[in-house]
């Protein structure tokens, strides 16, 4: 794996109420820009804070970047990924923040509902390849049409199959259907041998972030959302979700089935994917970056492949739109510069450097043959980038990351106590009452 599964387990700290306890008062005014000159010939120094999850790019980018501009110079400072959040809201607070901060994307709403960062729509309308910039990331860093946020790197989730396996169960492709999920799992599990187990099915059963990674692009490419309305109404929608139903099913009857390691119900992300890189497992959902995990276990990358996770019925599947988003925050001392790093980064000759830098671009537009043959596991991840998604919600940490998240009681209840009906109501209430704990 390319990068800890920690950001998947860690809890999160209150953004909100860090920032709110004690007011924001350097950030409380919107930091003043000329727009013509914006990002253009910037001098002087960038702070650019970037999580140490994600660090692999600007490691290697930022020293070309100083080396080409002499004017303007990028000081990176990496955060943890146990207190990014919290160091961010701390300097805001004490009125000395960051210019630039490569932000997990699920937490930029909290920061920019407390009014924490800087209002960049107009410079955000006008790059040329905004279209081609990844939507869900997008939807994170914006209020109605207003973007705080810009996407900065990828972390995308895709379905892995063990192609010798597949071809050993006689099934001629990936399934693009959850039903197909079911039967190809069963089929797979059919080779295995008292001496050599094998399992149709791999996942990360103890590690609440990873599941809602691998399994939520299933139901957003189904046409549902766990989560509807605006922020102050926001709605569970659990119980009557039909894709959610039969994926939990599927998840359920895979394991009653002992289809899936007995070793997932305990996994918690830190070993995740190793079994699969083993060869003895037919599917894993999963990070598209895992393919290094596969190679380090032994299995030879001509016997394993990525496709889009199904939806319930077919057609085209989805990716969880997860990584960072660029933000600015409000009392930025060099804001010009730090949009011209932005550009910087986001330009094709960057973007392009991604994929060997240990991270996935965000413009689906560098997709390309010669960079489909070069990363053809990134290239599927991103061919999916116009059909992935997020939840869009302040308590998105609350109902699927944290420990004890209701997200995580309806998928034990669902899958391990073979009690699909009863999980959804938990879910519905749980989820629920934590949507409205958020948006009071």
């Amino acid at each position: 794996m390319k990068r800890s599964s920690l950001k998947f387990v860690v809890p999160v700290l209150g953004t909100a109420m860090a920032l709110s306890m004690t007011g924001i008062p350097a950030a409380s005014a919107a930091t003043k820009v000329h727009a013509s000159t914006f990002g253009v010939n910037a001098t002087g120094t960038v702070s650019f804070w970037i999580r140490s999850a994600t660090e692999s790019a600007a490691l290697k980018l930022i020293p070309e970047f100083n080396a080409t501009h002499p004017n303007l110079k990028i000081v990176m400072h990496v955060t943890s990924p146990n207190d990014d959040t919290s160091q961010l809201a701390t300097a805001i607070r004490a009125g000395d923040p960051p210019d630039l901060v490569g932000l997990n994307d699920i937490d930029v709403p909290e920061f920019s509902h407390e009014g924490a960062l800087m209002n960049l729509t107009q410079y955000v309308n006008a790059l040329p390849y905004k279209n081609e910039l990844s939507p869900g990331h997008l939807a994170l860093a914006s209020i109605g049409n207003q973007y705080y946020g810009v996407p900065y790197l990828s972390d995308l989730s895709v379905l892995w199959y063990n192609k010798l396996l597949f071809k050993e169960a006689h099934i001629a492709s990936p399934p693009t259907t959850f039903a197909q999920i079911a039967s190809d799992a069963a089929a797979v599990s059919k080779l295995s041998t008292p001496s050599h187990p094998v399992y149709g099915l791999s996942f990360a059963g103890d590690c609440q972030g990873c599941l809602g990674f691998v399994m939520l692009p299933d139901i957003w490419a189904s046409g549902q959302h766990l989560i509807t309305g605006p922020l102050g109404t926001q709605k569970a929608n659990i119980v009557g979700n039909q894709p959610l139903k039969a994926l939990l099913s599927v998840y359920a009857q895979i394991w009653k089935n002992k289809e899936a390691p007995p070793a997932d119900q305990t996994q918690d992300g830190t070993t995740w994917g190793q079994d699969f890189g083993k060869g003895n497992v037919g599917l894993l959902p999963g990070d598209y970056g895992f393919f290094n995990t596969f190679e380090k276990e032994g299995l030879s990358t001509a016997d394993f492949a990525d496709v889009p996770l199904p939806s319930e019925n077919g057609g085209h599947g989805s990716t969880f739109d997860g990584g960072d988003d660029f933000v600015i925050p409000e009392g930025a001392k060099n804001p010009s510069g730090a949009w011209e790093v932005v550009q910087w980064f986001l330009a094709k000759a960057q973007q392009d450097q991604y994929a060997a830098d240990g991270e996935s671009p965000v413009r689906s537009d560098i997709v390309t043959p010669a960079f489909t043959a070069k990363y053809p596991y990134d290239a599927v991840a991103l061919n999916t980038l116009k059909y992935g998604s997020v939840e869009y919600t302040l308590a998105y940490n609350a109902v699927f990351n944290n420990p004890g998240a209701p997200w995580l009681k309806m998928f034990d209840e669902a899958v391990y106590s073979d009690n699909v009906n009863q999980a959804l109501q938990i879910g519905q209430s749980g989820i629920q009452s934590t949507l409205d704990a958020a948006d009071s």
